[in-house]
């Protein structure tokens, strides 16, 4: 199934609703399917674009709009559930693929994905209006604009320091770092393609990916238009791909009116996971959990029944965050 791309772990489990939402808040960072559209001044012509390169239609029930919480999408029409609501090709998405060969042939083995993309954005940026995705390029947030935990100040992660997501935003700052170092000669030989391109931008562009890019059967991918709906934990639609068709697509899970915003699933996530990859958190989110952990004894004589009792009643994480890794002496509780 089409999952969205993260740049850590799987899941992460650990609820910190209080703490996350007070920061959150204070950045006015909830997407709210209430809230009333205007027409985005500087994305007017960015669907236009796109239909002609991909020379076929992507969507004639969405248009793009601000709100108090950014850019979203909104219904243009009534749309029906069942409706296919996007359709964007294949041949209009950005993968590792977009780099230069003279510039992948650069980039050893031990870089992943993630950081290949956020390169080819780094080079088209550097491009400007010369770029063929300048029109998308410039719509991305800018640095600033994205609140993930790796862009926090040291008092901002203090809050968090008690949960397992303060060790997974340093770990992650690390990963950018290396990635970066790996890479760093590349820059300073190109600067034609890179221009003077700093660690800072090269982590702002590791977490445009990390936080927007979508990984299918086609493999990592920024898909234009689609990138611009916002999440909503208990809807059913998703990003899904069609290798039949060659394209990205998305089915309305419900009804929608003119004007209201459209909404998709990223995935099953935690506010954790929402905060850390993201940047944002959701009130009442359904799949928050806290993990439990413990230690038993090896002298224990009832360690055997404790661990069985435990795996009997053991919550088995959703169908997003299978593949965690967790301890054996651990459960977890739904805290919604």
């Amino acid at each position: 199934m089409p999952f969205r791309v993260r740049t850590a772990t799987a899941s992460r489990w650990w609820s910190l609703h209080t703490v996350f939402n007070t920061h959150c808040l204070c950045r006015n960072l909830y997407y709210s399917a209430l809230s009333k559209p205007q027409f985005s001044g500087n994305c007017d012509d960015f669907l236009q674009w796109l239909e002609r390169k991909a020379a076929c239609s992507i969507s004639s029930s969405l248009f793009i709009g601000n709100s108090s919480y950014g850019r979203s999408l909104f219904a243009s029409k009534i749309i029906q559930t069942g409706d296919c609501i996007l359709k964007v090709p294949y041949r209009v998405q950005i993968t590792a693929d977009n780099l230069l060969p003279e510039i992948r042939s650069l980039i050893g083995e031990e870089v992943g994905n993630i950081a290949k993309l956020a390169t080819v954005i780094l080079i088209e940026k550097k491009l400007g209006q010369g770029s063929e995705w300048y029109p998308y390029i410039s719509c991305l947030p800018q640095q600033g604009e994205l609140h993930n935990t790796v862009f926090w100040t040291e008092s901002e992660l203090e809050m968090i320091r008690p949960s397992s997501v303060y060790q997974e935003t340093i770990d992650q700052k690390s990963q950018i770092e290396k990635d970066f170092l790996a890479i760093k000669h590349i820059f300073e030989c190109s600067h034609q393609s890179f221009g003077d391109s700093t660690y800072k931008d090269f982590m702002h562009a590791c977490t445009l990916v990390g936080s927007r890019a979508w990984g299918s059967t086609n493999g990592l991918a920024l898909i234009p238009f689609a990138d611009f709906l916002n999440h909503d934990g208990v809807s059913e639609a998703i990003v899904m791909s069609d290798d039949d068709k060659q394209c990205s697509e998305i089915i309305a899970d419900r009804d929608y009116a003119p004007g209201e915003q459209v909404l998709i699933r990223y995935g099953k996530f935690s506010n954790a996971t929402l905060m850390l990859d993201f940047g944002f958190t959701i009130p009442y989110n359904i799949y928050d959990q806290v993990q439990i952990q413990f230690d038993i004894p090896k002298h224990d004589p009832l360690r055997d029944m404790k661990l069985e009792l435990l795996h009997q009643y053991f919550i088995p994480p959703p169908e997003d965050m299978k593949g965690l890794s967790h301890p054996v002496n651990s459960f977890s509780i739904k805290t919604s």
